[in-house]
């Protein structure tokens, strides 16, 4: 056989060249493919088909970051280190990787951030910005600011935050407004954008109707802030721009991708959640439900990263346990201290950042204007409001143990309420039923008004007309009397101690009668002030409270009846008990009769008559476990436990001289006291005491308030 030709062998190899070629690089399957485009993996194809760019839900992997730019070029300013005094030049200026500091959300938990500032500034350890979500977010921007961590912890004694929430129907996605908190935070920074902060600062949201994540790194401070911690359904969502915002910490309480965008060079500190509960409550379980899901998410994100973790030793405390600042800061410094003891020297020196040049004047500055807005808000002074309208619930269960003019204040209610503020302005109009009624006095409609126009001054006046009901009446309301009430109060402080006025008058006129019951006050009052944050739980402080003023009223037979009147408490806050006395005097220096009241202070079952003198003291000594606490489901919570053996007596002279002025009944028993909350709202302080007097008679009630103001 001839071997083959030349030509033939070359078509064979070119064959066998395609055929590799065709194994190695296979032809397109699809008909029209491009010679450059490169082949598409199948599970991203088929996701770009259901999920096409620009879609909303597919949007809602991506944050929105507001601020970038400038948070960008703050923090390459700050990370910008000069060789000399004055500006870098390129030949002094040196840069450093940003030191990132991140602080989780973990309501009151979150209050150990405050400690582990503290330690991280002791370890000449100062971020150069800060990512922070829900309650961190107070701290953070707090911090971020320029005020101190001892200022911080400051505030949240002196000025309970949550007393600046207002419980609202939900007419606005939340049964909280906030709107007096961002009131009170713009007045304490001003009108500070947060970046302008002294430290470039990330808060983080979610936005309800995009479901996307927001990055705030510029925005209204207080707008910011409340958004950050409006856990949803509870607090009101915050309008913010075009976003409508809850708490970032619904999604991640450990808010760390935005600071890796930045730096691998980061400090996380965690509040997280690691408490034994039972399941058998459906709020502990809705409460169960939404911390698996950002908790779960955080822990991912936290395995996979590099940063310095310090894991506070807070995971066992009730997210409500606002009554323990100084528990759960001192749990943070202790948990920050371990941990930055663990590091080798190596560690360390990669984590320390020395402070920028103008801390401490910026510090200085700061504290000024801490302590003067605690002093004004402490004396009385109303915040700002933006407008605000709002339909609230008008509920009071128990009467009170101390009642002053303003009758309505006394009477266990239940109904609707219309308030609006601006300003420093509030005004309310309400209806409500009483649940004990009385003759006359079954309904009332009532309108308020309370007004700042200057420093603590505070001016108040309310209208109501209170009636019965009945059948034949018209939409079953019968008219029954008129009620005026007025008032006018303020406060200033003297060092240490806080002084003020208050004067009140109340009309009551019958519809039909041509007289009216009146009453009215005016009292001068000093009280010493002991915040809990200078003082040491096991110290023993002493403290008092004095008012004395005048009072005319015609409250027996029309006749005026004019005098003096006063109230002093003295006692002692000795670790776990607190001894205190109380006395109350009335004097008619006329000798005309007034009449005695039910709210007194009296815990016996005297009946209240006419008297032209009457004297009312009170000893106890309460046994108050500051640390004993208890809470509902992680909803409710009670704490400031008291419980105080009393022995009160009730001394009275009648008018005219009929008989001698003389001790006519007294009470010895045990009162039960404490202070309930829920979902972070100011408590309220509930008393209920038993008691067996003189008179033979034995006593249960169960009042709003206190009778001694605790610590």
């Amino acid at each position: 056989m001839k071997p083959p030709k030349k030509s033939a062998l070359e078509g064979l190899y070119i064959l066998l060249l395609l055929f590799v070629l065709a194994l190695i690089h296979p032809f397109p399957q699809t008909l029209g493919a491009q010679e450059n485009e490169p082949a598409r993996d199948p599970v991203t194809a088929s996701f770009d088909q259901a999920f096409a760019d620009g879609d909303p839900v597919r949007n809602v992997i991506e944050p929105v970051f507001v601020g970038e730019a400038g948070f960008v070029q703050r923090l390459n300013i700050r990370t910008t280190r000069s060789g000399t005094q004055g500006s870098p030049t390129d030949a002094q200026a040196s840069v450093h990787p940003p030191l990132g500091l991140v602080l989780s959300g973990g309501s009151a938990r979150a209050y150990a951030h405050i400690g582990v500032l503290k330690e991280l500034e002791k370890a000449g350890i100062y971020p150069d910005f800060i990512v922070a979500n829900s309650m961190g977010a107070i701290i953070g921007m707090l911090y971020a600011a320029g005020f101190s961590p001892d200022d911080i912890q400051l505030l949240i004694h002196a000025i309970p935050l949550d007393s600046y929430f207002d419980i609202v129907l939900p007419t606005n996605g939340g049964f909280i407004n906030t709107e007096a908190f961002a009131a009170a935070m713009r007045m304490l920074v001003g009108n500070l954008d947060i970046s302008e902060t002294a430290i470039p600062i990330i808060v983080t949201a979610e936005d309800l109707p995009s479901r996307r994540q927001i990055w705030f790194a510029e925005g209204s401070f207080e707008r910011i802030m409340t958004a950050a911690f409006s856990m949803p359904a509870v607090f009101e969502p915050q309008h913010v721009g075009n976003f409508i915002l809850i708490d970032g910490g619904i999604a991640a309480i450990v808010p760390i991708e935005p600071a890796q965008r930045f730096t691998d060079r980061l400090i996380v500190s965690t509040a997280l959640y690691n408490r034994a509960m039972s399941f058998s409550n459906p709020l502990t379980v809705v409460n169960r439900a939404i911390d698996i899901g950002k908790t779960r998410t955080s822990m991912g994100a936290l395995e996979k990263t590099s940063a310095f973790i310090i894991r506070n030793d807070v995971e066992t405390l009730s997210y409500m346990q606002f009554s323990d600042p100084n528990l759960i800061i001192a749990r943070g410094e202790e948990s920050a201290a371990r941990a930055i003891a663990a590091l080798d020297a190596q560690e360390r020196a990669q984590l320390e950042n020395p402070p920028p040049p103008s801390l401490v004047e910026l510090r200085a500055r700061m504290h000024q204007k801490l302590i003067k807005t605690i002093e004004a808000l402490r004396t009385g002074v109303m915040p700002a409001s933006a407008p605000t309208i709002r339909a609230a619930p008008a509920l009071r269960l128990f009467p009170p143990i101390l009642g002053f003019a303003g009758e309505t204040e006394t009477i266990p209610r239940a109904g609707l309420s219309a308030v609006f503020s601006a300003w420093r302005t509030k005004t309310s109009l309400s209806y409500f039923a009483a649940i004990a009624p009385e003759t006359g006095k079954q309904w009332a409609l009532d309108g308020s008004i309370n007004i700042n126009p200057i420093e603590a001054l505070v001016i108040g006046a309310s209208a109501r007309l209170w009636g019965d009901y009945s059948s034949t009446a018209i939409l079953g309301h019968t008219p029954a009397m008129w009620e005026f009430a007025g008032s006018l109060k303020s406060a200033t402080f003297v060092g240490a101690t806080k002084i003020g006025f208050v004067a009140s008058a109340d009309v009551i006129r019958e519809i039909g009668e041509g007289s009216a019951t009146w009453q009215s006050i005016g009292l001068v009052s000093a009280a010493s002030v002991t915040p809990g944050f200078d003082q040491d739980a096991h110290a023993i402080v002493p403290w008092y409270s004095l008012e004395a003023g005048g009072f005319a009223e015609n409250t027996v037979s029309a006749q005026l009846s004019a005098g003096l009147e006063g109230t002093l408490m003295i006692g002692l806050h000795a670790g776990l008990f607190s001894p205190r006395v109380r006395g109350f005097a009335k004097v008619a220096l006329n000798g005309n009769a007034f009449l005695e009241s039910e709210f007194d202070g009296f815990r016996g079952g005297a009946a209240r008559a006419a008297a032209a003198s009457s004297l009312i003291t009170n000893a106890e000594l309460a046994i108050a476990p500051r640390s004993l606490f208890f809470d509902i489901a992680e909803t409710a919570l009670v704490r400031n436990l008291e419980l105080a053996p009393f022995f009160d007596t009730k001394w009275s002279a009648p008018a005219g001289g009929a008989g001698s002025f003389a001790m006519k009944d007294w009470a010895a028993g045990l009162c039960f006291s404490f202070q309930a909350s829920a979902f972070g709202l100011a408590p309220a302080t509930i008393s209920a005491y038993a008691s067996y007097s003189g008179s033979h008679v034995f006593t249960f009630q169960v009042r709003a308030g206190a009778l001694f103001p605790s610590r």
